[in-house]
């Protein structure tokens, strides 16, 4: 698992953007003034039908680093970020939200958790809000039915200053998706990640790819980002909601003991029926859930099979 030590020249920073035209000059700019710079910055636009096919042709014009790649359809989160990976040339990537701003020391410290644990697949940074006061995320955990949760999230950061040194290093169940450090050498494997992941857990995916694969993922807070959580996220609730629980439920399939999903998809269906009181389409939404669950489950299965 020993690899030559990785520079801030190896790394490939890679930001997947969807109609982010109002936050993604802010997210290039802060990766383009790092010192020492990334290898390179690829921008991944999926299919946005904003003017940010032309403020990422316009960047690349201007700055060699920046290497665009123009989707033409929306690939989601993970078929994006699996694009990217395919397509960069670090022996590390380096995830970046196009809602997310770089700190000075996300890269450097980054790397420096990687160098010094041979077992770190990848690095949890502290994620801040864009008040860069509070908490987004401090390393990101999974329950027993795949709820994953991050971190302190909305605590302010200063509570929590003095347990930084203790917490340092210490191994968490996967890297938020803004932000994520990811060392390439050992991990091949792991990519691509499943594209019919809606959009949430692909991050989660990838750390539980990491931890079979014999890695880990660690956390270390002096590695900074900032996030301005929920630039993408669906405006209505509801359409939040179940996009979310199918990506949790897919990821159960693929990765939790059979009894975990069994118990899920039981309670899933007493909740669509039991819910039909205050919201009638309750139990149409679930079954429309359900539908797309058994359409992909021969593939959910057979990543379970793999990863086994």
């Amino acid at each position: 698992m020993k690899s030559e030590p990785f520079s801030v020249s190896d790394i490939s920073v890679i930001i997947v953007n969807y109609n982010g035209e109002h936050v993604l000059p802010d997210a290039i700019a802060s990766v383009l003034r790092l010192d020492p710079p990334p290898g390179e910055l690829v921008v991944v636009d999926n299919g946005s039908t904003d003017q940010s096919p032309l403020l990422i042709t316009r960047w690349a014009e201007k700055d060699s680093r920046v290497r665009p790649i123009l989707a033409g359809e929306n690939l989601g989160v993970a078929g994006g970020r699996n694009l990217a990976a395919a397509y960069a040339e670090g022996r590390v990537l380096a995830f970046l939200d196009s809602d997310g701003i770089a700190e000075a020391t996300w890269l450097t410290e980054s790397l420096k958790a990687l160098n010094q644990d041979p077992l770190a697949g990848a690095v949890a940074p502290l994620v801040l809000l864009d008040d860069g006061e509070t908490i987004n995320g401090a390393g990101s955990f999974l329950d027993v039915d795949g709820h994953g949760y991050d971190r302190f999230f909305g605590e302010p950061e200063a509570e929590h200053a003095a347990k930084w040194a203790s917490l340092a290093g210490t191994v968490c169940d996967y890297p938020m998706g803004c932000g994520m450090v990811v060392r390439l050498p050992g991990l091949e494997r792991v990519w691509p990640l499943d594209e019919t992941l809606p959009k949430w857990h692909d991050d989660t995916e990838l750390g539980l790819r990491i931890r079979r694969l014999g890695y880990r993922t660690i956390f270390w807070p002096a590695a900074r980002v900032r996030h301005r959580w929920g630039h993408a996220n669906p405006a209505d609730a509801y359409a939040k909601h179940w996009m979310a629980e199918e990506a949790r439920l897919r990821l159960l399939v693929k990765y939790f003991p059979w009894s975990r999903v069994v118990t899920n998809l039981l309670h899933l269906g007493v909740h669509g029926i039991s819910g039909l009181r205050r919201r009638p389409q309750m139990w149409q939404e679930t079954q429309e859930l359900f539908r797309r669950i058994w359409r992909d489950w021969n593939d959910l299965t057979l990543i379970r099979r793999e990863w086994a």
